[in-house]
């Protein structure tokens, strides 16, 4: 097998961002301004408030990120009165991650023999703005987990390598411990066990979980000229499509799985927007920030409507097998780093840049 690998490696020096986010106090009569807190009023919406605020929709991913703890799991119920921060986009802090340590190589040997000094990472391509090799520092969770590593207590030698077999990660590279890690994975709701396919059932009983390093908006799309559902249940014996190789335990919680909907596997997004817009399928479900993003490149945003309501929050993580020896030891580590680096601030910075540079790639 031919791996392709770009590996980032510790001796980077990463310092702590110091400067604080771009916030100021509003009163509740003000206007939505970047910069600016911003009192909920009757009848918003994340995407509402991002409109007034950005003049797009599609920021409503940026404003949730910066507000989570405030607005928790259902970014589609906002409270009024909720005061939130509204940050300005683009403009915003430099990496602090040293682009020299990034060579790529394409290699045919056999993977080296784990290191007991380093930790080690694995991640693929292909997951813009998350993991690519074309984006800057490997993508936003790329360099999330650099900067925590580069932040964690103990100051751990790592290295993390693209490899672009992402059915590869899960079994053997991880479960053979020949990598620590795997970056980014999104974690099944395990209470619902019951309701999971076998593949969400293996990541719940054998996969290690760290902190989150993003949460990520999860929505559905209908006809903009069909009934607008407001439960999940109002898509009961629909037809929903999702593209192929995507998870599924998202509407498997939800009871949204066969026989109770028609689950159309569509080869790409574009796929089931197109098939959406011809009425092929009843809606879509995917995350918001790749639907969007579909919708604007086909022009379907007069055609297809995104139900706010509906909203889910998916968590995205690194994973490492249960039966790694150094399992617990490892996680507490990168722990460690992940909430340092929320703490200060940077965790915001990173995202702020790597969503507003994918926003203007996909405008």
């Amino acid at each position: 097998m031919t791996l392709k690998a770009l590996s980032i490696t510790a001796s980077s020096a990463i310092a702590l961002m110091t400067g604080a986010l771009m916030m100021s106090t509003a009163t509740p009569a003000q206007a939505s301004i970047c910069g600016s807190d911003y009192i909920v009023n009757p009848g918003d919406t994340l995407s509402k408030i991002a409109r007034t605020a950005y003049g797009s929709d599609r920021d409503f991913q940026i404003i949730y990120s910066a507000n989570v703890d405030t607005i928790g799991p259902n970014p589609g119920r906002i409270e009024i009165g909720m005061r939130l921060d509204i940050p300005c986009i683009g403009g915003a802090t430099a990496s602090t991650a040293d682009a020299s340590v990034i060579k790529q190589t394409d290699t045919a040997e056999a993977l080296p023999a784990p290191n007991d000094r380093a930790i080690r990472v694995v991640t693929g391509s292909g997951w813009a703005p998350f993991t690519d090799e074309t984006q800057e520092q490997g993508g936003m969770i790329t360099e999330i987990i650099n900067v925590s590593l580069e932040n964690a207590d103990g100051s751990p030698d790592y290295k993390i390598d693209f490899i672009n077999d992402w059915g590869a990660h899960l079994q053997p590279l991880i479960s053979d411990h020949a990598y620590d890690f795997s970056i980014a994975w999104f974690k099944p709701n395990c209470a619902y066990m019951d309701k999971l396919s076998k593949d969400s059932q293996f990541r719940c009983n054998n996969l290690g979980w760290s902190e989150p390093m993003f949460e990520q908006i999860f929505g559905y799309y209908t006809s903009a000229s069909a009934a607008t559902p407001t439960k999940h249940s109002d898509l009961l014996g629909k037809s929903i499509c999702r593209p192929l190789g995507y998870a599924t335990f998202m509407l498997e919680e939800k009871d949204l799985s066969e026989p109770n909907i028609t689950l159309v596997r569509g080869q790409d997004p574009a796929t089931c927007f197109k098939g959406l817009a011809d009425g092929t399928f009843d809606a879509v479900a995917l995350a918001v920030d790749t639907a969007e993003g579909t919708i604007a490149e086909l022009g379907l945003q007069d055609q297809v409507r995104y139900d706010e309501p509906l909203s889910q929050v998916l968590t995205i993580h690194a994973v490492i097998a249960k039966t790694n020896p150094m399992a617990e030891q490892y996680l507490a580590t990168l722990d460690s780093g992940i909430n340092s680096i929320k703490e200060t601030g940077e965790w915001f910075q990173i995202i702020r840049r790597h969503l507003t540079a994918h926003r203007a790639l996909t405008n």
